[in-house]
């Protein structure tokens, strides 16, 4: 079936809960420029299609910030990807998409375009996800369709609603693509008639993940979102986010728990009281939403309990740490344990190997890169879709198991057509869905809540396969 029939069906049923340093992710710099930081990544033994294997125009080398495709059979690139502030209210994404296959492409052939918009920026921080400015179909602020041939490429402007001024840099997502993270810039954006709609439809709310261990299911909530600066008053998106939740809770019955927490701005009191206030707040909306088969209790901790410094190492403000600090954390305890998600066997059955490239700590989350390959002389099948079925992980959906419990993957609470922040399609191949040709490489990844610090080995889990993988936890 076309890609854009595919992707397309990705809406059904969704409902999604809202949820790098540049070439912090999966992508790269290509020459340096002054927007671009160098790569961090560690050091791989094999060579992956992104760093080595991409193709190059015949033309100027690529500049700026570089991200390969998720495939090898798939030879795509975004280039020179860049973060303009563009007025106060938005923030336009730039790049030029090269074309490195022996087939025409268009933005529709990816889902970039602006009905199905396979595209997202996350402000990992923060925890915020932003879709583009305009609702799911024809509306979505990208720049027009065209037709882009083999070695060719073509300018792309996509428009979002405008972080804080304290982000600095946002995770880019877009779809056949690796995710990567670019710096926010304030020069002016190349024109583009993407940048001249309505502002209207913003498509912005919280990342919620998930962890799970024994009998209790644990939700983290960035207050950001949730809401304004100082207040417990809830925002607008607030209440959808929250009463997504019910979607992911296993347990029909037990206790709830709602935590809330602050950064160190203000004093200890009133960041006690506001702590206590925003538990309430989170905690009236949940219990119409989960039902009264659960006992219900809030606490306030104020700035007690920090997860990361609210402070730089040489004492000045760090506003990114503070950001993750301010957070609701939702605690459900049931006599029920929850169990792990069925995994099957169909990509083992299938000949498809899988190797754990990176499990990354970066900004309280954890990026999780898996490499599955195709040794076989046949086309393979991986039948992969971004979204959550209740008890499975289907096929090439990532789980991690820590110490402390199970990490799910970070997810949406508005209605789009993918439901969590990883691979969003099964777009290894031109004009093919859902197949890994023969001596093809592609990357599976995803973003998950990161456990404690003191943890440093984890098992990744990947749907399709019975035995999870273990993997070391490096920081950024």
């Amino acid at each position: 079936m076309p890609m854009t029939d595919m992707t397309r069906s990705l809406a059904c049923g969704t409902a999604l809960v809202l949820a790098l340093s540049a070439c912090g992710a999966l992508g790269r710099p290509a020459q340096p420029s002054a927007s671009a930081k160098a790569p961090d990544a560690p050091a791989q033994e094999d060579p992956s299609p992104t760093q080595e294997e991409s193709p190059s125009p015949s033309e100027s080398p690529a500049e700026g910030v570089v991200t390969g495709p998720t495939s090898s059979a798939l030879p795509i690139e975004g280039r020179n990807l860049r973060l303009v502030r563009s007025g106060e209210n938005e923030l336009a994404l730039q790049f030029e998409l090269f074309n490195g296959t022996d087939d025409e492409i268009s933005l529709g052939t990816l889902g970039l375009d602006s009905r199905e918009q396979l595209i997202t920026l996350v402000d990992l921080p923060r925890g915020t996800a932003y879709g583009l400015i305009g609702s799911s179909g024809p509306d979505g602020r990208i720049s027009a369709d065209v037709d882009i041939e083999p070695g060719g490429s073509a300018p792309v402007t996509a428009v979002f609603a405008a972080p804080p001024k304290e982000a600095t840099e946002m995770l880019v997502v877009l779809n056949g693509l690796l995710p990567v993270t670019v710096p926010i810039t304030d020069a002016e954006p190349a024109d583009d008639p993407a940048l001249h709609g309505p502002h209207n439809k913003l498509q912005v709310g919280p990342l919620v993940c998930k962890t799970t261990g024994g009998t209790r299911e644990a939700f983290r909530l960035p207050s950001d979102v949730l809401f304004e600066f100082g207040s417990s008053k809830l925002s607008p998106s607030a209440k959808s986010a929250i009463e997504a939740l019910r979607g992911r809770v296993s347990a029909s019955s037990g206790s709830v728990t709602v935590d809330g927490h602050t950064d160190a701005i203000g004093g200890t009191s009133d960041n006690q009281t506001l702590s206590e206030e925003r538990a309430a707040a989170v905690s009236q909306v949940l219990r119409p939403s989960l039902g009264d088969g659960f006992a219900y209790r809030t606490k306030g901790h104020g700035e007690g309990e920090p997860v990361v410094p609210n402070t730089k190492p040489d004492g000045s403000d760090d506003p990114d740490g503070r950001a993750q600090n301010r957070r609701v954390e939702v605690r459900i305890d049931s006599d029920t344990t929850v169990r792990a998600p069925e995994t099957g066997t169909d990509l083992t059955d299938a000949g498809l190997q899988a190797r754990v490239e990176s499990v990354r700590r970066l900004s309280g989350y954890l990026l999780a890169s898996v490499k599955v390959t195709n040794p076989g002389s046949q086309a393979a099948s991986l039948e992969y879709e971004n979204h959550f079925t209740p008890k499975e992980l289907t096929s090439g959906q990532l789980s991690i198991a820590a110490q402390n419990g199970r990490q799910e993957l970070c997810g949406f609470a508005e209605p789009t057509y993918f439901d969590f922040v990883g691979t969003m399609s099964a777009s290894f191949a031109p004009g093919k869905l859902d197949t890994v040709p023969a001596g093809a490489e592609v990357t599976l990844w995803g973003l998950f809540p990161a456990p404690s610090t003191n943890v440093t080995s984890v098992k990744v889990q990947i749907g399709g396969y019975d035995q999870a993988l273990p993997a070391e936890v490096v920081a950024s």
